[in-house]
C-alpha cells in the first residue's frame, strides 16, 4: 500500500487573511490520497470565520494559545508536536521561523518549505528576517514564493538562488457570475437592480489602501447618487475607516459588512471590483473577483502577473481620481475571464504543491 507523505502546516494564525486562507485552502482540498496534512496555529482560536470552517470540516488543526510578543514556550510546543507527528515535510508561513528553528536544527532530515506571501521586504524584516535567512542558508529551508517576480525579488532580498514558484489558488467552483444570486444578494443588502455598487475585500491594513478606496468613491459621486460602496473585511485600521466615511457624510452610501463566509455571492453583487493597494503579493481576492467575472481596477503597485483577465484596469497611484472614476464607470469593460484562470484552480496547485513537496 503507498504511504502517504506527512504535511505540517505552520501558520501564526487563523486569522482572515489572504495567507490564513491559502493554508486553510490546502487543509480543505489536498488529495488525502496521497498526504495526511495536519496545520499548527501559533495563537489560539479567535472564532473568525476561518475557525469556524476548521470546526464544521473537522480539520486536523493545533492552536498554541501563544501570549503575546515574544513567547519562547513556542518553540517547545512546536518541538513536542513535530515529534509526535513526524512529519515528512513542514510548510510554514508569515512569522514563525525564529520558534520553528530550534525543531529544523533538530530534525535535519525533513524537508522544510516557507512561502512568502508578499514582497519580500514586506513580509520580514529585523528578526524576522534574520531567521529567515539562517533557514534559507544554513539549513536548506526552500522559500516559495507567488509569482516569478517575487521569487526573483526573494532570491535577491537574502542573496540565494533556491526560491520555488507556486501561484495562488482558490476552489474555482465557487466563483462564477450568477444573476439569480446577484439579485438575491442585493435584496438582502436592499440594493436596487439599478445602483451602481463598488466592492473592495481585504484586511483593513495601511497597505490594503482602504482611505483611497473612499477618495475614489467620494468622487465617484460626482458622477452619479445611484451608487453604494461593499466594504468586506476587518482589520485595525476599520474604525479609522468609519470615521473617515461619517466625515464625508458618506454612511447611507457605505456597508462594512465585516469578514463573511458568503463572499462568493457578494461578488456577484458588485459592478466593479476596486483594489488599489500599496503593495502585494498574489491576493487571492483578486483571483475570485476576476474569476467571477467582475471588473477589476486596481494599483499598477501590484504585480502584472496577477492580471488573470482582459478586462482588469491597473492605474497609478498617482493618477487623478477622476481616470479612476472614470475606469470603473467605462459600459464597455464589464469583466472577462481569461482560459488561464483555469491555472489558478486550488486543485492544479494542490497537484503542483504536491510535486515540490516530493522534489520534482
Amino acid at each position: 500500500m503507498k504511504r502517504r507523505i506527512k504535511v505540517l502546516q505552520i501558520t501564526p494564525s487563523f486569522g482572515v487573511g489572504g495567507a490564513e486562507k491559502l493554508v486553510l485552502e490546502y487543509l480543505l482540498n489536498n488529495n488525502k490520497e496521497n498526504m495526511q496534512m495536519k496545520a499548527v496555529s501559533l495563537y489560539g482560536s479567535s472564532n473568525t470565520v476561518y475557525d469556524h470552517i476548521i470546526k464544521e470540516s473537522g480539520l486536523d488543526v493545533v492552536y498554541l494559545d501563544k501570549k503575546p510578543g515574544i513567547d519562547i514556550s513556542i518553540s517547545k510546543k512546536l518541538y513536542r508536536i513535530i515529534s509526535e507527528f513526524e512529519p515528512d515535510v513542514i510548510h510554514s508561513h508569515l512569522h514563525v521561523m525564529k520558534y520553528l528553528i530550534y525543531s529544523i536544527i533538530r530534525y535535519k532530515d525533513v524537508k522544510v518549505f516557507h512561502t512568502i506571501h508578499s514582497e519580500p521586504s514586506k513580509d520580514a524584516k529585523g528578526i524576522e528576517k534574520v531567521f529567515n535567512k539562517i533557514a534559507f542558508k544554513n539549513y536548506k529551508v526552500i522559500p516559495i514564493a507567488l509569482s516569478q517576480e517575487l521569487g526573483n525579488k526573494n532570491n535577491k532580498y537574502y542573496r540565494i538562488s533556491t526560491t520555488k514558484i507556486l501561484r495562488n489558488g482558490i476552489n474555482l467552483s465557487l466563483f462564477k457570475k450568477d444573476e439569480k444570486k446577484r439579485n438575491e444578494i442585493r435584496k438582502i443588502l436592499s440594493l436596487n437592480d439599478s445602483t451602481f455598487v463598488v466592492g473592495h475585500v481585504g484586511r483593513f491594513d495601511k497597505y490594503k489602501n482602504q482611505e483611497f478606496v473612499i477618495n475614489v468613491f467620494d468622487k465617484l459621486r460626482s458622477y452619479t447618487d445611484d451608487l453604494h460602496l461593499l466594504l468586506i473585511g476587518d482589520g485595525e485600521l476599520r474604525n479609522q475607516i468609519k470615521e473617515v466615511v461619517k466625515e464625508r457624510k458618506l454612511s447611507r452610501y457605505v456597508s462594512f459588512l465585516g469578514t463573511r463566509a458568503d463572499i462568493p455571492d457578494l461578488y456577484n453583487a458588485m459592478d466593479v471590483f476596486l483594489f488599489p493597494s500599496l503593495y502585494e503579493g498574489f491576493p487571492i481576492t483578486l483571483i475570485e473577483a476576476q474569476a467571477t467575472g467582475i471588473k477589476c481596477v486596481i494599483s499598477d503597485a501590484i504585480d502584472k502577473s496577477c492580471i488573470l483577465s482582459e478586462d482588469t484596469i491597473r492605474l497609478s497611484l498617482n493618477y487623478p481620481l477622476e481616470c479612476w472614476c472614470e475606469a470603473m464607470l467605462n459600459g464597455d469593460i464589464k469583466g472577462k475571464t481569461t482560459n488561464s484562470i483555469v491555472n489558478y484552480d486550488m486543485k492544479n496547485v494542490i497537484y503542483d504543491l504536491e510535486r515540490i513537496y516530493l522534489g520534482y
